[in-house]
């Protein structure tokens, strides 16, 4: 799902400043975006959501370099699960709905 996004440092010291991107994939715990700016892993990031009055913070979980020096591919977690605004389906890896679970 594309979702247009502003990003920045919330601990920046006027080093970064806001990008504007798309979200590659969402989920119920945050996302993947590709940015032009690199961002350390545990960096806590301001987002907020182009279209709405929606602004949470993230952790960066994860950042990669994207081939041909094209920016950085970046995994966050959001502080608030119901950022979003989109209701997920179940967690399907809950022990009674595994098929190979073992029940004791």
């Amino acid at each position: 799902m594309r979702i247009s996004l502003l990003v920045n440092a919330l601990d920046s010291q006027g080093g970064t400043g806001w990008e504007q991107v798309e979200t590659l994939l969402i989920s119920l715990h945050g996302g993947m975006i590709r940015t032009r700016q690199e961002f350390p892993t545990g960096t806590t990031l301001e987002i907020r959501m182009c279209d709405k009055d929606r602004t949470t913070r993230a952790r960066v979980a994860w950042m990669k370099s994207v081939d041909g020096g094209k920016g950085f591919e970046l995994g966050f977690e959001v502080d608030e699960p119901g950022f979003w605004e989109i209701n997920f389906p179940p967690d399907r890896w809950q022990a009674e709905e595994r098929p190979h679970a073992t029940r004791h």
